[in-house]
């Protein structure tokens, strides 16, 4: 397990703001909330809907990508991108509270 938490650090996927994030959010999650609360945050479309501006705000804000040319920004990569974030960031909030819940309990 340690093992892949420093191919994680190695490879910079933990250093994406997004997911970083995610596994912040998710340590907080699973240390404060208690089980039915848990599950009730993850049927509640407003935390999505937090992974998703966030994933959002990055890529159009920080991460933009240009198109061959350099002129105009590559809207179609940008949202490939953003959409991409977002499901990193579902996924680390999901692993860093089973991460919590296994070494925790």
């Amino acid at each position: 397990m340690f093992r892949n938490l420093a191919a994680l650090i190695a490879s910079g996927v933990l250093l994406n703001p997004v997911v970083l994030f995610g596994v912040v959010l998710g340590l907080i999650i699973g240390v404060k909330l208690d089980f039915e609360q848990i599950v009730a945050l993850y049927k509640n479309w407003h935390f999505y809907g937090l992974g998703l501006m966030a994933a959002v705000l990055y890529n159009f804000a920080l991460a933009t990508q240009y198109k061959d040319d350099g002129d105009t920004l590559d809207y179609a990569g940008m949202i490939k991108n953003s959409i991409k974030s977002f499901m990193m960031f579902v996924l680390a909030v999901a692993m860093a509270v089973l991460f919590v819940a296994f070494f925790w309990i």
